[in-house]
C-alpha cells in the first residue's frame, strides 16, 4: 500500500495498463495537481476500512440486495451525498476531499462504490453516460443501475433518459449504448476532464496545465492535448512553450479540422517572439 506513496501517476498508468485503477490513479493526481504532501496510502487505510465496516454491514447472497445495501451503507450510514451547492468546487475531483468532506461528484461517489464493491465480490461497472456518471451491477435478474449522487437510487432506463436531459439539455431518445460498462482508464480520463473544465472556467491556468499534463500521460496517442496545453500555455505568458506545442500539434494531426487556426495562432505567436528580440 505505501509502495504508491513512492509511485508517479505516469508510472502508474505506465505499470497498470489497461486494469488502471481508479482510486489509486485520482490519489495520484490529487497530488501532483493540488496536494503536493498528500500521502496516497493514507487514504487507501481509510478505504480499506469503509470496506471492512461495509463487509459487516451488508451480509448475504444475493447480489442486487447486496449492491442496494452497499448503497445505504455509502450513502445513508457514512454520510457520502452529492455536492449539489457547490458543483464546480474542484474538491468534488478529488479522492481525499471526497474521503474526508462526504461530498462528491456523481463520478467521484461512483468511483468509490465500484472501489469497495469489487472488494466485496460484486459485479459492478463504471457507466459514463453523457453528463452523469452511474452504477451498473450484473444480477440474474438483469443490470441494476444505481445513481450514487443521488443517494444510491435504483434508476430505470426512463430516469437514465430524464438525467441525461437535465445535465445535457439532450431532447431525444434513450441510447442504449449509454448504458455500456466505462473502462477504468476512460474512467480516469472523464475525471480529468472533469477538472480541467473546473479550472479552466475559473481561469486558473496553472491548474489547468497541470491537469491536461496528466490526461496527456493518459492518453498520449491523444493530439488535442498537445493543442491545450499550448493554448494554455499562451494564457500563462509561455509563448515559445505555446508556439511549441502547437507546431507539434500541427505536426501530429496536419489534417485536423482546426488545423488552419491552429497554424494561425502558432504562427502569430512566433511573430511575437521575433519582435521581442
Amino acid at each position: 500500500m505505501s509502495d504508491l506513496d513512492e509511485t508517479t501517476f505516469a508510472e502508474e498508468v505506465q505499470i497498470a495498463g489497461e486494469v488502471l485503477s481508479p482510486v489509486r490513479a485520482n490519489l495520484l493526481f490529487a497530488r501532483e495537481i493540488a496536494y503536493p504532501n498528500l500521502r496516497p496510502s493514507v487514504y487507501l487505510h481509510q478505504l480499506e476500512n469503509l470496506t471492512e465496516a461495509a463487509a459487516r454491514a451488508i451480509g448475504g447472497e444475493d447480489v442486487a440486495a447486496r449492491a442496494q445495501a452497499l448503497a445505504g451503507f455509502l450513502f445513508q450510514q457514512q454520510g457520502f451525498r452529492g455536492n449539489r451547492a457547490e458543483f464546480n468546487d474542484p474538491r468534488n475531483s478529488f479522492l481525499n476531499e471526497v474521503l474526508a468532506r462526504r461530498l462528491g461528484l456523481p463520478i467521484t461517489l461512483s468511483v468509490l462504490f465500484l472501489h469497495i464493491g469489487q472488494q466485496l465480490g460484486l459485479p459492478v461497472q463504471g457507466v459514463g453516460m453523457p453528463g452523469h456518471f452511474i452504477v451498473g451491477v450484473t444480477t440474474e435478474a438483469g443490470p441494476l443501475y444505481l445513481d450514487p449522487f443521488n443517494g444510491g437510487r435504483p434508476l430505470t432506463r426512463a430516469q437514465c433518459l430524464e438525467l441525461v436531459q437535465q445535465a445535457t439539455g439532450y431532447q431525444g431518445h434513450f441510447d442504449a449504448r449509454w448504458l455500456a460498462p466505462t473502462p477504468p482508464r476512460d474512467i480516469v480520463a472523464r475525471m480529468l476532464n472533469n477538472l480541467r473544465n473546473v479550472y479552466s472556467q475559473a481561469e486558473d491556468w496553472p491548474h489547468t496545465l497541470s491537469v491536461i499534463e496528466r490526461l496527456r500521460e493518459l492518453q498520449p496517442e491523444e493530439p488535442a492535448h498537445v493543442r491545450d496545453m499550448g493554448m494554455v500555455l499562451y494564457r500563462l505568458g509561455a509563448l515559445r512553450r505555446a508556439a511549441e506545442s502547437l507546431t507539434e500539434y500541427l505536426a501530429l494531426a496536419p489534417n485536423a479540422r482546426d488545423a488552419d487556426q491552429v497554424r494561425r495562432s502558432r504562427n502569430l505567436l512566433w511573430d511575437e517572439l521575433a519582435r521581442q528580440h
